[in-house]
């Protein structure tokens, strides 16, 4: 796919994926996300010198202990593109430090193209990393527009206050953003934000190697994903598909610590909106002895975002658990918990348990690869013939064409099922109503209701 040609503007430095704060009105009059953003056409650079050793893009990541590290490559061209890297800090050119955010790919113009330019980049490797991370190589040739790779992106969002209203998206080069395709959400951990995960050169290229669009929204910073956040990151992934067309059946999420634990929550409070869950190093049920207390305000907040608590939800939804058995900030158990409770009802759950490895970067490496192949196949289902949900919140009503009424404050449940002679309520539990929307478990509409035992006081009704 070409690129568009760069548009008269000032060409001493352009800002980070410029261009890309704004809404448009599509045809419809529906806003549409823009996309576009200052890139470089041309060479990708492979080799670096890092400490007078020469090192090769791809072994950036090897491990490597926390502190300051520098990397030096030439640039012979228009202009350079200097990736986003975690801990990213002052960028040179020939000497003069340039004025650069600390997050997201940035383009420099070069004096002149003819010569090689020394190009220095500091990075602080941090303890958690334990690597050099940088999303993609730098890139050095013509300056351009493009629509493809990473933008940051920003919408409407009443959290905006919070840090909402913004979102990193990766397109892969070559999409088709006119054809339903999968999308893969990440969630970001504590004390991260919607550049973290656009460190990660492995995930960048499975993404563009299967064709999967990534979104990483913000969590409103270190939130756990309560509600405010949760409702961002729905916001953030309805923004993407103004932008790219996304089949709603292939649309996955995934994170790590917090955002592991994230992930989890929104995709079992939201069962029917996601096709695959993986969780790494998440809590499934959160301590109340220790600093999330302080966050979530005591057991009915935890309640409302524990994974463990709406277990039901995951019915229909493959969720992926890694975990290092070295792991001390959040313990293995929390992912075993959730394993143990998926399994026991029949419920689909993979569980990679990592020895020698603890809470680290290098543990979602490992694994980032399988994570985005499996988004790239996940389809959810839309009438499936079995619909198990729990809400533990007031606004979460609804799964697959099921919506509930409640009949007090507390928790809510209902399961249900179509059989060849008719659809049998197998439990209702502060419910007063269950209202069946079309084809709701494969249903036509005209089927026999029947009750289990001690399952009373609650109507049943189609929605025409």
């Amino acid at each position: 796919m070409p690129w568009p040609p760069l548009p008269p503007i000032s060409m001493d430095l352009l800002s980070p994926l410029a261009g890309t704060v704004l809404l448009f009105l599509g045809d419809s009059g529906t806003p549409r996300l823009d996309v576009s953003h200052d890139d470089v056409d041309g060479v990708a650079v492979e080799s670096f010198d890092v400490g007078g050793e020469r090192v090769a893009f791809a072994d950036l990541g090897r491990s490597r202990a926390a502190g300051r590290v520098v990397l030096r490559f030439a640039a012979r061209g228009a202009a350079v593109r200097v990736p986003h890297c975690a801990g990213r800090g002052h960028v040179f050119v020939d000497g003069a430090q340039q004025s650069v955010p600390a997050k997201g790919p940035v383009v420099i113009k070069l004096d002149r193209s003819d010569v090689d330019h020394e190009v220095k980049v500091e990075i602080d490797v941090s303890g958690y990393e334990k690597r050099i991370a940088c999303g993609e190589p730098p890139r050095v040739g013509n300056p351009v527009r493009s629509t493809d790779g990473l933008s940051l992106v920003r919408f409407a969002s009443p959290e905006a206050s919070k840090g909402g209203g913004e979102a990193v998206v990766f397109v892969p080069r070559g999409h088709d953003r006119t054809a339903p395709g999968a999308l893969l959400v990440g969630t970001h951990p504590w004390n991260g934000g919607v550049w973290t995960y656009a460190a990660y050169r492995e995930l960048l290229e499975e993404a563009q190697a299967k064709d999967v669009v990534l979104v990483m929204p913000s969590g409103l910073g270190n939130s756990l994903y309560t509600a405010d956040a949760e409702g961002e990151v729905m916001r953030a992934i309805d923004a993407v598909k103004t932008a790219v067309a996304v089949d709603p059946q292939r649309v996955s999420i995934w994170g790590a610590s917090m955002g592991g634990a994230g992930a989890t929550t929104i995709a079992f409070h939201r069962p029917d909106r996601f096709a695959f869950v993986a969780s790494y190093f998440g809590d499934s049920k959160y301590d109340m002895t220790t600093y999330v207390k302080s966050i979530l305000g005591g057991t009915g907040g935890a309640h409302a975002v524990n994974a463990l608590d709406v277990i039901e939800n995951g019915r229909h939804l493959p969720v992926f658990l890694v975990h290092g058995e070295n792991d001390r900030t959040s313990p293995i158990v929390q992912s075993s918990m959730l394993e143990s409770a998926m399994k026991k009802r029949g419920m689909s759950v993979d569980f990679e348990r990592v020895p020698g490895m603890a809470h680290e970067g290098p543990l979602v490496v490992k694994y980032i690869r399988t994570v985005v192949d499996r988004a790239a196949t996940a389809k959810a289902p839309v009438h499936p013939t079995r619909v198990s949900f729990r809400s533990v919140r007031a606004e979460d009503t609804s799964a697959y064409g099921v919506r509930l009424v409640r009949s007090g404050k507390g928790d809510a449940f209902v399961d249900l099922e179509k059989r060849s002679d008719g659809i049998h309520v197998l439990a209702a539990e502060g419910t007063r109503e269950i209202v069946l929307g079309p084809s709701a478990l494969g249903a036509s509409g005209g089927e026999a209701i029947s009750f289990e035992r001690g399952v009373s006081g609650v109507r049943v009704r189609f929605e025409p």
